[in-house]
């Protein structure tokens, strides 16, 4: 991607003393689906994709318990352009999690487009070779769908495996980076 990002991080602890948050969301209808698409702190703090928004809604307010949420779709229909892969618009991204899931992350964002790469890979880049599952694991737990491409994480036998949104859709969001299964 062109994208150029700045990273935010919270850790869940530090999220907890915080709360009660303000969190901003939108929905979108985007190539890759309905997507739910939040700001906390003026940063994007998850995104979802799906077939209708009220799951996306409903993961979004798991995520972040104990937040007030305003829905303001023009925040999100905003940023529609944040999508195409040629956008060299800086993005704030705020990763909440686990010091080792955002380590994770950090690592994905590194991933280039139109590339894939197999789990060990990236337990390898983060220097915990042996923490295969729990790479998976923080994988399973991006909340900031294909900004962090965890979609480009893939079987170590070339399969592309699962996607939290769908496999289809994991499919579709490589094809749009001419990677082909």
């Amino acid at each position: 991607m062109s994208h150029n990002f700045i990273i935010s991080k919270i850790s869940n602890m530090e999220y907890k003393e915080k709360s009660p948050v303000s969190i901003i969301y939108g929905k979108l209808e985007t190539k890759f689906g309905k997507s739910v698409l939040a700001f906390l702190e003026n940063k994007i703090c998850f995104v979802s994709f799906g077939d209708e928004f009220n799951s996306g809604i409903g993961i979004l307010k798991t995520t972040f318990q104990n937040a007030h949420f305003t829905c303001d779709d023009s925040i999100a229909t905003n940023k529609i352009h944040y999508f195409d892969p040629n956008t060299t618009d800086d993005i704030k991204l705020i990763l909440k999690g686990t010091e080792f899931e955002i380590m994770v992350w950090e690592y994905l964002l590194q991933i280039k487009k139109g590339t894939t790469v197999p789990y060990e890979e990236v337990a390898k880049g983060i220097g915990k070779p042996k923490a295969i599952r729990a790479v998976a694991n923080a994988i399973a737990k991006n909340n900031i769908a294909f900004f962090i491409p965890c979609h480009r994480v893939v079987s170590k036998n070339g399969d592309p495996g699962k996607y939290g949104w769908g496999r289809d859709r994991k499919l579709k969001m490589l094809a749009d980076e001419n990677v082909f299964f």
